[in-house]
């Protein structure tokens, strides 16, 4: 009886570290998957700061050469708009919204994932 009592005491000793290395390797791949979306979303965020600077610096190059207080921001606010139209268009033409491919790739790699699985 003593041996099945040690078997049994070693199972419940391994199935408890199971669980916490299937834990361990959730949480790495969850912090890896959360960091790259951080990093994304930091360097849009640079990204679109470097836009609405060059846009509000072309603005105003362009109200100098044109001599006119305003006309430089009417016509790089035009050309926003006109980008974000055809941006949207695209988006409703396709059907998928921007990046998928990027962030699909990344779960992919990071839980690895391969193609055979599914068969």
């Amino acid at each position: 009886m003593d041996s099945i009592n040690d078997i049994k005491d070693d199972l419940k000793s391994i199935f408890k570290d199971e669980v916490k290395l299937y834990t361990l390797k959730g949480v790495e791949k969850s912090s890896l998957f959360l960091g790259i979306i951080a990093t994304f979303f930091i360097i849009t965020i640079f990204i679109l700061l470097g836009i609405v600077f060059g846009s509000i610096a072309l603005a105003n190059y362009l109200n100098i050469r044109l001599d006119h207080d305003f006309m430089g921001y009417l016509m790089v606010s035009g050309a926003d708009i006109l980008l974000a139209a055809i941006l949207l268009f695209w988006v409703a033409k396709r059907k998928t919204p921007l990046l998928t491919n990027l962030f699909v790739k990344a779960i992919v790699s990071i839980f690895n994932i391969r193609d055979d699985e599914d068969k």
